[in-house]
């Protein structure tokens, strides 16, 4: 683990899922070119433990047709084989790009604990569900154009979004979507704003976007942004982003 430092921090938050492949991707390409420390948080899943402390708990693996009994003591082996698998990835990861890191472990829900261990500065990058199953798709066959998701509740926010997916993805290979609120007033704010008079940005309903996800695993390259403050405003919705999702989650 590096030393302390004072730089801006984006947290890695991983639950017992392993979907750490494409946060650390997304992550990566945030993190390049900005002072920043990584973060890496590891949630082991409250719920989880719980039900396999029950006597009767049992497991089904993927191509396995059988159930076979597990324990909270196994279980807990596996989620600390997992968070020191994280924390050896983002060790590399951080070295690569050359900046420090640190980690931690907690127990709870991915979301209340990235929402509660991040301070005002730092940003967050969580997992969705779907990327448990990943699917390489043939871009330069299927001309399948990576999407940045764009989910601000006023105009300041859209411009600290439209900061972040510049960093992100400073080619423009990626197609830029604006996700009104369901506010009125701010969604009538946002359709007024320079960026999206001016045609540089595409609306979408939230629709499209649980649209583009029932159509299976993420391409390569996609993302959902969020504002901090809009994420913690209404975790629901952002729980059920990522259980809907094809797409890593930042907030920003």
């Amino acid at each position: 683990m590096s030393d302390t430092t004072s730089a801006a921090r984006i947290w890695i938050a991983v639950d017992a899922l392993d979907r750490c492949a494409d946060v650390l991707e997304a992550v990566s390409r945030l993190a390049t070119g900005r002072a920043v420390e990584l973060a890496g948080l590891f949630v082991e899943d409250a719920d989880l433990l719980r039900l396999a402390g029950w006597p009767t708990a049992t497991e089904t693996r993927v191509f396995e047709t059988s159930l076979r009994p597990v324990g909270g003591a196994e279980l807990e082996r596996a989620l600390r084989a997992q968070a020191l698998a994280l924390q050896r990835r983002l060790d590399a990861l951080a070295r690569s790009i050359g900046v420090p890191w640190s980690f931690r472990t907690v127990r709870g829900r991915v979301v209340q604990q990235a929402l509660s261990v991040a301070e005002g500065g730092d940003w967050i990058v969580l997992a969705s569900a779907a990327n448990a199953l990943r699917l390489t798709l043939r871009q330069t066959a299927l001309q399948v154009r990576p999407v940045i998701w764009l989910l601000p509740e006023d105009v300041e926010g859209l411009e600290r979004l439209l900061a972040a997916a510049e960093g992100y993805d400073p080619r423009g290979a990626a197609e830029r979507r604006l996700v009104l609120p369901q506010d009125a007033a701010r969604a009538a704010e946002l359709r007024a704003s320079p960026r999206a008079v001016a045609g540089a940005l595409r609306i979408a309903p939230e629709s499209g976007l649980m649209a583009r996800i029932a159509c299976g695993p993420g391409v390569p390259g996609d993302l959902v942004l969020m504002t901090r403050e809009s994420g913690a405003a209404d975790p629901q919705r952002l729980g059920r982003l990522l259980r809907r999702g094809a797409a890593p989650l930042a907030l920003v």
